[in-house]
């Protein structure tokens, strides 16, 4: 069997690892090449910076390719793929190329959720519990039938980042035994039903935005200070929740890296102003608290 996986952050790399493991033979790779987002500029100095996914492969000896569209060019040949989180919507021809299709690891109880933040969507709405479909990748947007799904509890501290590789951990080891009986053909699938849908959208840096009022209200206890725990927990690591505040008559950014709840207030427990390094909370109004209208 030949597989090609398509995947970018590094929070997918244990599906990868795990199907290397399971099928790889002494003789033969199982996975024979890896679709990933191509380098790109960070940071200030703006360094070329490989995929996590990149990294992993090019260590592993398996062919990287930049672009879904490559498979085609170079003629590569395979009988599965296997997304996760690749960051690029797979044109109809691509997905054609594989025999036994594409198995999409899609974070959420589809229908709900479909789209690039899932993740972010349920801690955000409050939701008890989130979890993982498996579907076969069509041409619309996480659509394809269901052919496994697990349910996953979302914890009272969980931020995106926390649950996001609890789930893809585990989806890794539910993927690898779900694997024999679908290449056999023995899995009945389950339809979505479209009517239930709910789609997220791709989260930029404007999604973490909370108006400073807004997050003044919830320091006070005056204005839904578990809504703002909760967005705050649902914008971490990426895009970060921040706000805006004056200092000395200059507006500033302000991130919320971290935040609790005491009774009916938000506490903050790390900040982090525009061009300086993180501190807590404490220490941020011990600096700035007479230069604020906290």
């Amino acid at each position: 069997m030949k597989i090609v996986f398509f995947g970018t952050p590094e929070y997918v790399i244990p599906i990868l690892d795990a199907l290397r493991k399971e099928f790889d033979s002494p003789k033969d790779k199982a996975v024979i090449a890896v679709i990933t987002q191509a380098p790109q500029p960070t940071g200030r100095k703006q360094l070329l910076t490989y995929s996590p996914v990149d990294n992993f492969a090019y260590k592993r000896k398996i062919s990287i390719f930049h672009s879904s569209r490559e498979l085609i060019e170079k003629g590569v040949e395979a009988d599965l793929g296997v997304l996760a989180a690749y960051g690029e919507i797979i044109p109809p021809e691509v997905i054609k190329l594989f025999p036994k299709g594409i198995l999409n690891i899609h974070p959420s109880l589809l229908p709900k959720y479909r789209g690039a933040s899932p993740v972010q969507a349920a801690i955000a709405a409050g939701e008890a519990e989130t979890g993982v479909s498996i579907i076969k990748l069509d041409d619309k947007l996480d659509h394809g039938d269901i052919y496994a799904q697990f349910k996953e509890e979302i914890l009272k501290d969980d931020t995106t980042e926390s649950l996001r590789k609890r789930l893809f951990e585990r989806s890794a080891d539910i993927l690898v035994a779900l694997m024999p009986a679908y290449l056999a053909g023995k899995i009945h699938p389950r339809k979505q039903d479209d009517s239930e849908a709910t789609f997220t959208i791709r989260a930029d840096k404007e999604h973490g935005f909370i108006p400073f009022e807004y997050l003044k209200a919830a320091l006070e206890g005056k204005s839904s200070p578990q809504v703002v725990e909760r967005f705050i927990r649902a914008m971490f690591p990426w895009p970060g929740a921040w706000s805006k505040i004056k200092i000395m008559n200059k507006e500033l950014r302000i991130k919320i890296l971290k935040a609790h709840l005491e009774g009916e207030k938000l506490v903050p427990n790390e900040v982090q102003l525009e061009g300086k390094t993180p501190v807590s909370w404490k220490q941020f109004l011990d600096a700035y608290a007479s230069a604020i209208p906290l």
